[in-house]
């Protein structure tokens, strides 16, 4: 999930640390997410700024642009 998160973010000029810091999240903790799944309000909040769905950033179906 983190990689994909990092591309959605090169794609939209920003770092995942502005994305972090932009939803308040923990500093590092995006890049924990390879390793466990975050909660589903943070997801919501990820994938809304990013404008994709929650089944994207989980790898369930394809981006629809």
């Amino acid at each position: 999930m983190y990689q994909k998160i990092k591309e959605l973010c090169k794609k939209n000029n920003i770092s995942v640390y502005q994305l972090e810091k932009d939803l308040d999240l923990s500093t590092g903790s995006v890049s924990k997410w390879d390793k466990s799944i975050p909660r589903a309000d943070t997801l919501l909040k990820v994938a809304n700024y990013l404008n994709v769905s929650m089944d994207y950033l989980l790898d369930k179906e394809e981006k629809n642009e």
